[in-house]
């Protein structure tokens, strides 16, 4: 990455942000209690303008360790709730399909091509840095896309803390099946590292 800010950097905060608030809306709803606990192991977020905030002299690793911090909260709380109360999944679940058909009725006029909406995944998902090109594209066109991921960069988080990473992904194909839906596309998942998105019959 540059030593410079730039539209990358911005790009992958918002993406920070986005999985940060997720993690919020999760501790309003199941318990405040997790939010101290997470602040306490993994630092408060900061959610000031990325400029304001950033070491200049270090953007690179300032980034990633942002990107740790939200994703070690992120598997955290969902360990520890689903600890306490198995049942919570299918309403966690629940919660992601909703928050991907918020995001895909406010963005349905904007992405009327697969290649458009896998643009608002790729805008909204955190997958690690830029630089570890976590997918990539088998197939693409106006009605279909197809990708593959390469790499899983969640699982060391989720294995540090004694969770199931198969949790993250029920908990993310149930949001890109909300903003797929609602979007007029379907969303299938083909093996276990190879996803589409097809215009609706």
């Amino acid at each position: 990455m540059s030593a410079f800010l730039g539209p990358i950097h911005y790009w992958l905060y918002n993406k920070i942000q986005i999985q940060q608030n997720i993690v919020d809306e999760i501790h309003s709803r199941y318990g405040l209690s997790l939010k101290e606990e997470c602040d306490v192991r993994y630092g408060e977020f900061d959610n000031r303008p990325l400029e304001e905030i950033i070491d200049q002299s270090n953007i690179h690793g300032w980034l990633q360790e942002r990107v740790s911090q939200v994703e070690y909260k992120y598997a955290y709380s969902i360990k520890a709730l689903l600890d306490k109360d198995p049942s919570l999944l299918s309403q966690l679940e629940e919660l992601l399909t909703l928050k991907g058909r918020e995001l895909g009725q406010n963005l349905k006029e904007t992405s009327k091509t697969a290649a458009l909406l896998f643009k608002v995944i790729s805008d909204n998902l955190l997958d690690g840095m830029p630089c570890d090109h976590a997918n990539s594209l088998v197939e693409n066109s106006d009605d279909r896309l197809v990708w593959k991921r390469n790499l899983c960069v969640h699982e060391d988080y989720w294995a540090a803390v004694g969770a199931d990473i198969s949790i993250y992904y029920r908990l993310r194909e149930a949001w890109i099946k909300g903003l797929v839906d609602v979007s007029g596309f379907t969303f299938k998942k083909i093996d276990s590292v190879t996803y589409s998105i097809e215009k609706a019959a």
